[in-house]
């Protein structure tokens, strides 16, 4: 029976030993899964020497040879002679075997860790690869808008066609580390939606379609959609400079809410020259990310998108006579 414990010393002790010793010495951690689990796992972010498994992989061989050493020469004794010599090979070749294994299998681990540094490397180098991929998009968007220059709109307004940095982060997604970033087709059909609704409503406008709702029409929903857009696509021409020339009118919604609208300049030509110039960003926007329009407009708006006809539709200027009138009044019994 003493046998079995002795069969289990010699199998077990030569491994348990080295790794209980490197583990107190280069293990990390509180005493546990942790620790041993930091012994015997290869860390690339260590030298070679630092690795547990290198000192594990050498050291239980060695004691391999010595517990089958101990077993294989009991009865025997030390005879530094030739004879001596052969004997000593013919009766230790299960104790040089296990030794001999410290060499290929020190020499697997290198080679192990040099790999998981290597792909390391590889991950570093192609995660800095696709940040700067990322930037490059971004810079690429800065410099395609910077070739257009200013635009005269109406000679009321002046688009700049700046980007702003967020127009980046809202219009594409992703990830610097994750490469170039992706089209938002979300936030083109958001905006093609706000664009298609600006248009009609101008138009309802400008001819004056029902009489009844046009003031309702130009200041809480087309002055509102027009500077949605401007702030969504960054354009401070509309939401800081044409606003300043802008009227804040109280106005009372559904018959119980009181608040202050800000109207698109004062005139025709200003509201028209601020969806023209949000349209023509817009459209700009599109061809860089090379995307296509998505939506099928109304020949019979595009007298809004350019020229002067709209200056004909009507013989009287709409937005001109709210001003005179209706958003005058709302003003004057507020103060």
């Amino acid at each position: 029976m003493t046998e079995i414990p002795s069969l289990f010393a010699i199998i077990l002790l030569p491994i348990l030993i080295p790794i209980l010793a490197v583990a107190c010495i280069l293990g990390r951690g509180s005493w546990g899964i942790q620790r041993f689990k930091s012994t015997l796992v290869l860390n690339e972010d260590s030298g070679l020497s630092e690795q547990g498994l290198l000192w594990v992989s050498i050291l239980s061989p060695f004691l391999y040879f010595l517990a089958l050493g101990v077993v294989s020469w009991d009865g025997y004794s030390v005879s530094v002679t030739s004879e001596g010599l052969k004997t000593f090979l013919s009766i230790s070749a299960l104790p040089l075997g296990a030794l001999s294994l410290a060499l290929p299998l020190s020499v697997l681990v290198s080679r192990f860790h040099a790999t998981k540094q290597t792909a390391k490397q590889i991950k570093i180098t192609q995660q800095k690869n696709n940040i700067d991929l990322f930037h490059s998009h971004r810079k690429e968007l800065f410099s395609y808008f910077s070739q257009i220059g200013e635009i005269q709109y109406l000679d009321c307004l002046t688009g700049n066609f700046n980007v702003h940095p967020r127009v980046h982060k809202v219009f594409f997604t992703g990830r610097p580390e994750d490469g170039v970033p992706l089209v938002d087709e979300d936030a083109f059909k958001e905006i093609e939606g706000e664009l298609s609704s600006a248009r009609w409503q101008l138009d309802a406008i400008i001819r004056d379609k029902n009489p009844q709702l046009t003031y309702s029409l130009y200041l809480a929903n087309f002055c509102s959609t027009i500077y949605r857009l401007s702030e969504k696509l960054g354009l401070p021409e509309i939401y800081v400079e044409l606003a300043q020339k802008s009227l804040l009118v109280p106005t009372e919604l559904n018959g119980r809410e009181h608040m202050e609208l800000l109207t698109v300049g004062k005139t025709t030509d200003e509201a028209v020259a601020a969806y023209r110039y949000a349209k023509g960003y817009f459209h700009n926007l599109c061809d860089f990310a090379g995307r296509e329009q998505g939506s099928v407009e109304d020949g019979n708006l595009k007298y809004i998108d350019a020229g002067g006809k709209f200056k004909t539709i009507n013989t009287e200027r709409i937005i001109e006579r709210l001003h005179q009138n209706e958003i005058q009044q709302a003003i004057a019994a507020k103060t």
